[in-house]
């Protein structure tokens, strides 16, 4: 019997993929962002509130609130930490105003 759906390579290549220096990719990390962006804040909302809820989440670094753009900036020491604040507090309402979190890449 000749070689039906035997692994014979011929000229056609058939057989396995064998890793060589053209199929192998280089994949690149991207830096995981840290700073998170709270918009649409409550006139009312203070720094310590907005810290304390930051906190219960992880370490932060810094914490910059902009009072007349009704937003605040935040960084966290470690990525994880942004963004599970992100899917934590994204359209949460804090003193009667639902706040906008983004991930910010720096």
């Amino acid at each position: 019997m000749h070689g039906r759906g035997r692994g014979v390579a011929g000229p056609m290549g058939r057989g396995r993929l064998m890793p060589n220096k053209q199929n192998l990719r280089v994949v690149e990390c991207k830096p995981q962002p840290c700073v998170v962006s709270v918009e649409g804040l409550s006139s009312s909302t203070t720094d310590a509130q907005l810290k304390s809820l930051l906190m219960s989440v992880g370490p932060i670094q810094s914490l910059q609130m902009l009072p007349q753009q009704r937003k605040a900036i935040a960084k966290f020491k470690e990525p994880a930490h942004a963004l599970a604040f992100q899917q934590k507090f994204h359209r949460h309402m804090i003193d009667l105003s639902h706040i906008n979190v983004a991930l910010i890449v720096e």
